[in-house]
């Protein structure tokens, strides 16, 4: 079976071809989540997709290195409107979850320090990666 793939450079569908072609191995870079805030639909939307590639590429016969980052930092507050106006999304995050913990409820009942970007990127890279399991993706 010979699968093809639409090449958004070219603007054509074209035959996949492994670069370890002879020996059937595929791999692959997928990026995966910001963690500064729980994972919604639109986000799993690009994950999904990759799993759906990764599961096609094993179904037709090749072994899969498939690679997916989790970004703790970076391009928190460059969105613009589109995505928290610009504020810094880690701020934001903290701020919400100062005001779980005021109110006596964090989500999940977690207790974490949210002054502490590290323990909040950790909290929701742990959600996410509950949420995919759910899911059935293999992360």
């Amino acid at each position: 079976m010979q699968l093809h793939l639409y090449n958004s450079l070219t603007r054509k569908t074209e035959p996949f071809v492994a670069i370890q072609e002879a020996q059937k191995i595929a791999s692959f870079y997928a990026c995966g989540p910001t963690v500064y805030d729980f994972a919604h639909i639109g986000n799993f939307r690009a994950f999904l997709n990759a799993d759906v590639l990764r599961r096609t590429l094993e179904a037709i016969g090749y072994k899969v290195n498939q690679v997916m980052n989790i970004t703790d930092v970076g391009h928190m507050t460059d969105d613009g409107v589109a995505d928290g106006g610009g504020e810094d999304k880690m701020k934001v995050a903290a701020n919400r979850l100062a005001e779980a913990k005021k109110s006596g409820v964090l989500p999940d009942g977690v207790e974490l320090d949210p002054s502490d970007p590290l323990a909040i990127a950790q909290y929701y890279a742990q959600a996410f990666m509950e949420d995919s399991k759910i899911l059935g993706m293999e992360i």
